[in-house]
C-alpha cells in the first residue's frame, strides 16, 4: 500500500470516529423528546439504533469524498487494479463508478422519501417532536440504509473474487469481464426490484379484490 493511500485510509477512519459523535448528539436530542417510557436500557438501545441510522450517511458522505480525492488530487491517487467478478480494471474506474451509483441513489432515495413524508404517507413521522433539521438527518439515515442495500446488491456482487475465473487470461478478457460483472451486478438489482414490485401490485391487487 502506498504511503499516500495510508494516510488517505487514515483520514478516513479519524472522520468515521468523529462522526459517530455529532451522530449519537442529534439522535439524544430525538430520543430524548420523544421517548416517554422509563426504562434506562431501552432509551440507550433506542439512542444507539437511531445514532447509527444518521451515522450511515456521515460514513458515506466521508467515504464519497475519500473518493472524490483518489480521482481528481493526483497526490492521493490509486494506480492499482481491481479484481471483480469476472475480471480485473482499474481502481479509479472502480471507484467511479461506485461513486455515481452512490450520489443516484441517495439523491432519488432523499426525493422519493421527501415526497412521503411531505404528503404524510408515514404517520409516526408526522407524530415525532423533531425540528426540520434533524427531519432532515433522519431521512439522510433512511436514504443511507437504501444505499447499503443497493450496495450489497451491487457493489458486493462485483467484488466477489473466483481465481479460477479471471487466472490465465490476457488483459482484453480481463476488461472484458470486469464490465460484464457489473452488468451481472445491475441485472441482479433490476430483477430484485422488478421481483419485488410485481409482489407489491399482486397485494394491492388481492387488497382491492
Amino acid at each position: 500500500m502506498e504511503v499516500n493511500e495510508q494516510w488517505l485510509n487514515s483520514m478516513g477512519s479519524i472522520g468515521y470516529f468523529l462522526a459517530a459523535f455529532p451522530a449519537l448528539w442529534i439522535a439524544g436530542r430525538i430520543i430524548l423528546r420523544n421517548y416517554s417510557g422509563d426504562n434506562r436500557t431501552a432509551q440507550i438501545f433506542l439512542w444507539l439504533a437511531l445514532g447509527g441510522l444518521i451515522l450511515a450517511p456521515m460514513t458515506d458522505f466521508i467515504r464519497y469524498i475519500s473518493s472524490i480525492l483518489s480521482l481528481i488530487v493526483p497526490l492521493f491517487r490509486i494506480s492499482a487494479d481491481v479484481t471483480v467478478f469476472l475480471g480485473m480494471g482499474s481502481f479509479m474506474v472502480y471507484s467511479g463508478i461506485t461513486l455515481v451509483l452512490g450520489i443516484v441513489v441517495y439523491s432519488l432515495a432523499l426525493y422519493y422519501l421527501r415526497m412521503i413524508v411531505v404528503r404524510g404517507k408515514i404517520p409516526i413521522v408526522q407524530e415525532l417532536q423533531i425540528v426540520k433539521w434533524e427531519l432532515g438527518f433522519v431521512l439522510l439515515g433512511i436514504a443511507g440504509l437504501i444505499n447499503h442495500m443497493v450496495s450489497s446488491l451491487v457493489i458486493s456482487f462485483v467484488s466477489i473474487y473466483l481465481p479460477s475465473l479471471t487466472d490465465d487470461k490476457d488483459i482484453a478478457q480481463l476488461l472484458s469481464g470486469f464490465w460484464i460483472s457489473w452488468l451481472l451486478a445491475f441485472l441482479v438489482l433490476f430483477v430484485t426490484l422488478w421481483i419485488m414490485n410485481n409482489r407489491l401490485s399482486k397485494r394491492e391487487d388481492d387488497l382491492l379484490s
